[in-house]
C-alpha cells in the first residue's frame, strides 16, 4: 500500500490503515481505543471546540434527557443507593430501568455552565477507560472523525514506546515536492551578481532551516523539551521532522540545542543568577543537568558564550 504524505489524518483513517502493519496484531476497534485514551487524558488535542470538557457536558445533557443510559451522572450530593466500586475508581450502577449495568460518572455540579476541565479531571479519567463503541456507541462516530496531526500522532506513539508504523509519511517530504526540487537543482543556474551566489545555491540551506524551524516551534510550544529533542533517536528525528538525512538531522538538532543553550546560559548571566565565574567552573556533567542537555552541546554552548563576554570589551576598544 502507497503511503500517505498529509499533515493530519482522521482516526478513521489512521484505525484502518495502522491496524494492517502494526505489530503485534491489534484491531481497529482496539487502536480506538487506544485513541479515546489519550484524548480523555489530555494527551492529544483537535483543532476547533471538540474537547473533553464540551463533549463531557453533551454526554451529561444527553443522559439528563435519558438518551444516554449507560452512563450515570451524579454529584457528591447525589445519593447513591446502589453500586459495585471498580478497581479503577468507577462504579457498577445496576438501575432497574437500565438494559446493562452502566458506569458513574462523577461531576462537579448539576450546572455544567460552571464545571472546568480542572474540577472534571476525575470524569475525564473514568470515561479514558469507558470505551465508547460499549458504553456510547453513538458517540463513536465522532472520535472517528476527528484529525490528528502528524507532530502530536508521533508525540503520543513515541510516549508509549510504540514504533512509528510506515503507512504515514512526513508531509516535508511529499514526492512532488521532491520532484520539484530535483528539477531547480538539475536545471542551469542562471548568471547573477556575485553577492546573490549564495542565495541561489538551491533548496539545500531551505531544508535545514525548515527543520531547525520546526524543532524550534515544538520546544517553543511545549510539545517538546530540549532534553527530549536531544534523546530522540536518528530514525526517529527522520520520521519526526521529514525524509531528509540522518546527517541533516543530527546537524539541525545540534545547532538548534546549542543555540537555545547558549541563550539560557547569556539569560541567566544577565539576570545575575549565575556569574561568569561560577558557569566557568561548573562540572561538564552538572552542566549538562542543569540545562537539561547533553554535557557535550552544554559545554561548547558555555565556551562560547564566555569567549563572547571577553570579546565584547575588546571589541568596544
Amino acid at each position: 500500500m502507497l503511503p500517505i504524505w498529509k499533515d493530519k489524518l482522521s482516526i478513521e483513517k489512521i484505525t484502518d490503515r495502522w491496524s494492517q502493519e502494526i505489530q503485534p496484531p491489534t484491531s481497529r476497534e482496539e487502536l480506538l481505543d487506544f485513541f479515546e485514551t489519550a484524548w480523555w487524558r489530555g494527551r492529544w488535542k483537535t483543532d476547533g471546540p471538540f474537547t473533553p470538557l464540551a463533549l463531557l457536558k453533551s454526554m451529561y445533557r444527553s443522559a439528563r434527557e435519558r438518551d444516554l443510559t449507560t452512563l450515570v451522572f451524579v454529584t457528591k450530593e447525589d445519593e447513591i443507593s446502589e453500586g459495585i466500586e471498580l478497581a479503577d475508581g468507577g462504579l457498577l450502577f445496576d438501575a432497574n430501568e437500565l438494559e446493562r449495568p452502566a458506569i458513574l460518572v462523577l461531576v462537579p455540579s448539576n450546572d455544567p455552565e460552571t464545571w472546568t476541565e480542572a474540577s472534571c479531571a476525575a470524569a475525564f479519567e473514568v470515561l479514558s477507560r469507558t470505551p465508547s463503541r460499549e458504553y456510547y456507541p453513538d458517540r463513536t462516530i465522532q472520535f472517528l472523525m476527528m484529525e490528528i496531526d502528524r507532530h502530536q500522532f508521533v508525540r503520543l506513539l513515541t510516549a508509549h514506546g510504540l514504533d512509528l508504523p510506515k503507512f504515514w509519511r512526513p508531509p516535508i517530504s511529499e514526492p512532488l515536492e521532491l520532484e520539484k526540487e530535483a528539477r531547480v537543482s538539475s536545471a542551469p543556474e542562471p548568471s547573477s551578481p556575485m553577492g546573490l551566489e549564495v542565495r541561489q545555491r538551491g533548496p539545500k540551506p531551505t531544508k535545514a532551516e525548515r527543520v531547525k524551524e520546526a524543532m524550534r516551534r515544538d520546544i517553543r510550544e511545549g510539545q517538546r523539551t530540549m532534553a527530549s529533542l536531544d534523546a530522540l533517536l536518528e530514525k526517529d528525528l527522520v520520521d519526526a521532522y521529514g525524509g531528509f538525512s540522518r546527517d541533516t538531522m543530527r546537524k539541525a538538532r545540534t545547532a538548534v540545542l546549542s543555540e537555545m543553550v547558549e541563550d539560557a546560559m547569556k539569560r541567566d548571566l544577565r539576570e545575575s543568577r549565575r556569574t561568569a565565574d561560577s558557569l566557568r567552573t561548573m562540572p561538564e556533567k552538572e552542566l549538562g543537568e542543569t540545562y537539561g542537555i547533553s554535557s557535550d552541546i552544554a559545554s561548547k554552548a558555555r565556551t562560547t558564550v564566555l569567549s563572547e563576554i571577553v570579546e565584547e570589551p575588546n571589541h568596544d576598544k
